[in-house]
């Protein structure tokens, strides 16, 4: 899954988001600890027909309203059945420790046991992230 450094707007018309957001959240924004959250909501609220969501297009980006830990990720997505296109805005935390997890995982799979000494792993040359 690929990280764009495109900003985007909270207003866009068709933009789905979670309602009642709390203070340290975004506005309009569906909080998760960890990208594959992203994906089981997703896969949790189908498009109106009951057809699954294909991603289209994902991108990251901060907010100066918020903490730098926490990221807005944008998803487009098309209806595999009925072929209506949405866009779904995440805020991600990126100090939790599912995404931490999950980040560490990636590292490990794209680039093996050298990930730790390239990212600044706890045993790398620039200590923990």
């Amino acid at each position: 899954m690929g990280f764009l450094s495109r900003l985007f707007g909270k207003d866009e018309p068709g933009v789905k988001g979670a309602s009642g957001a709390m203070s340290r959240e975004a506005p309009g924004y569906i909080p998760v600890a960890a990208v594959s959250e992203e994906y089981a909501w997703l896969r949790d609220n189908a498009c109106e027909c009951g057809g699954g969501w294909s991603l289209v297009n994902q991108s990251v980006s901060s907010s100066p309203e918020l903490p730098g830990h926490l990221k807005l990720d944008r998803l487009e997505v098309d209806c595999e059945d009925c072929g209506r296109e949405s866009v779904f805005l995440f805020q991600v935390d990126t100090h939790s420790p599912q995404y931490l997890e999950e980040q560490q995982a990636v590292m490990k799979e794209l680039f093996g046991d050298d990930a730790d000494a390239l990212f600044g792993g706890e045993d790398g040359p620039s200590g923990r992230n």
